[in-house]
């Protein structure tokens, strides 16, 4: 089995992936979250994400374990049932005002 490299621009180094055009074409509002205790959607990574809407300017907010009074949000965490009063209420009030 061959080792699996990840490219450096994620998936905007990817030719082939027609669908890249729509990124640039959004012009709608973005709020972007970053959990920072999340190993693999770190700051870098959401920015580099955020970067191919070039129509908007994206917002990017980081969101600490201690701002939701939890231990750990992780990587998945925002999912999880106790974050209903916290994060999903945030998002859902900002999605609203939109």
């Amino acid at each position: 089995m061959g080792l699996l490299v990840m490219s450096p621009r994620y998936l905007f180094d990817d030719k082939n992936l027609a669908a890249l055009q729509n990124f640039a074409n959004y012009k709608g509002a973005l709020r972007a979250l970053v959990m920072s205790d999340d190993p693999w959607a770190t700051r870098p990574a959401v920015e580099l994400l955020c970067a191919g809407f070039t129509s908007i300017t994206p917002e990017i907010i980081t969101v600490t374990p201690n701002d939701t009074g939890a231990a750990k949000i992780g990587h998945l965490g925002f999912f999880l049932p106790e974050h209903r009063d916290t994060l999903w209420r945030g998002a859902a009030e900002w999605i609203e005002a939109g």
